[in-house]
């Protein structure tokens, strides 16, 4: 059986994907309410076990990117529409994260803040903030400190939705150039960026001469770009449970010994895709997507707890707490605000076809009359 054998039995609806990516975003909640306790985040399991490759928290991310992929390249594939795929992925990523900014503004920062409210409203930074609705980290908010008086990041888990939106970014581009349909040229970009990526992690004075913005970019890619493959590869791929198990004992044999950058890129993909095509033992039934309100919602929640709360000493007696409120939180996100966004996407869509058309028009018409003036004014 192969990756393509799987999606048509499942009619092209993965029964898992959902609890992983609830799973990943339970990770980085857990990973990220470990600061309770362990201040210093290198502290971190995972990354002693991979030499200092990865912590848990950039595993939960890479596995959310390894997923996205893979799942936003069929209906790209499929119509070629770029304006429908971007409006499609504007739609889901940008409604949830617009209330959550605006939320974090007008409520925990007035409730937080050391700062009098008018000093706070009349500060530009309060507004600098806003620039996280177009995925530009923004981290303070005025008079929002900890009791030391040190600026703490309020929501720093946002910093991932940039890049996410380069890697959306530059697979329309591929799509718009057709690439897509000749995917061979889409494994020799991803085999690029992989040896780049390579080159980051094994050669120091290589990374040194690249831009912070683009290494962190290529981490990213990499396995957002695997996943795509394993789309545009899949009835070549077998979905087999001995690769999957020949995977992790790979992975868990070359993390110890520095060979993370060489695996983990390909074979967490395939183990999360594998994973997401499974039916998975023991699982319960979801009726909502609420991994990406757990991933936005849980640091601002997270940073609330941790200044009502200083001495809390056992960081997993935090995160019960940070857990449930975020959990309550997420929900209302899924139901007043990404639920109703979604639902509205083909035709928000539709509305991007008609602005389109409508300037490509106007366009055309004041491109015909400027070329009729020039002719009259040349033969008059």
């Amino acid at each position: 059986m192969t990756f393509q054998d799987k999606l048509i039995l499942t009619s092209f609806r993965g029964p898992g994907f959902d609890h992983v990516r609830l799973v990943a975003a339970i990770i980085v909640l857990l990973h990220h309410c470990r600061g309770l306790q362990y201040y210093d985040f290198r502290d971190d399991p995972l990354l002693h076990y991979s030499s200092g490759f990865m912590d848990f928290g950039r595993f939960a991310v890479v596995v959310f990117f390894a997923i996205s992929g893979f799942l936003v390249t069929p209906s790209l594939l499929r119509t070629g529409r770029v304006v429908d795929y971007a409006v499609h992925r504007s739609m889901r990523i940008f409604p949830g994260l617009i209330v959550n900014v605006a939320l974090t503004i007008l409520v925990l920062g007035p409730i937080l803040t050391t700062e009098p409210l008018l000093s706070y409203f009349r500060d530009p930074q309060t507004y600098r903030y806003a620039k996280n609705i177009l995925t530009l980290v923004v981290s303070y908010l005025p008079g929002v400190v900890a009791r030391s008086g040190t600026q703490l990041s309020i929501n720093g888990a946002l910093w991932t939705l940039h890049f996410e939106v380069l890697c959306y970014i530059l697979l329309g581009l591929i799509g718009a150039l057709g690439m897509l349909g000749r995917r061979n040229y889409v494994l020799v970009l991803w085999c690029a960026s992989y040896a780049i990526y390579v080159a980051i992690w094994t050669i120091p004075p290589f990374a040194a001469t690249l831009p912070d913005r683009l290494s962190t970019f290529v981490n990213l890619f990499v396995y957002f770009g695997c996943g795509v493959l394993l789309y545009l590869f899949r009835e070549r791929i077998p979905f087999s449970t001995a690769v999957a198990c020949a995977a992790v004992a790979l992975l868990l044999s070359a993390l110890p010994i520095g060979g993370g950058p060489l695996a983990m890129p390909i074979c967490l993909p395939y183990l999360m895709v594998f994973c997401g095509l499974s039916d998975l033992p023991g699982k319960v039934p979801l009726k909502h997507d609420l991994s990406y309100g757990i991933y936005l919602i849980h640091a601002p929640v997270l940073f609330a707890f941790s200044l009502a709360f200083p001495n809390v000493h056992t960081w997993w007696a935090g995160a019960v707490v940070v857990f449930l409120v975020t959990l309550g939180l997420a929900y209302a996100s899924w139901i007043f605000v990404e639920s109703p966004a979604l639902s509205k996407k083909k035709a928000a869509a539709n509305w991007a076809h008609r602005c389109i058309r409508r300037i490509a028009l106007s366009l055309r018409t004041r491109t015909s009359a400027q070329t009729a003036a020039t002719e009259k004014a040349v033969n008059p």
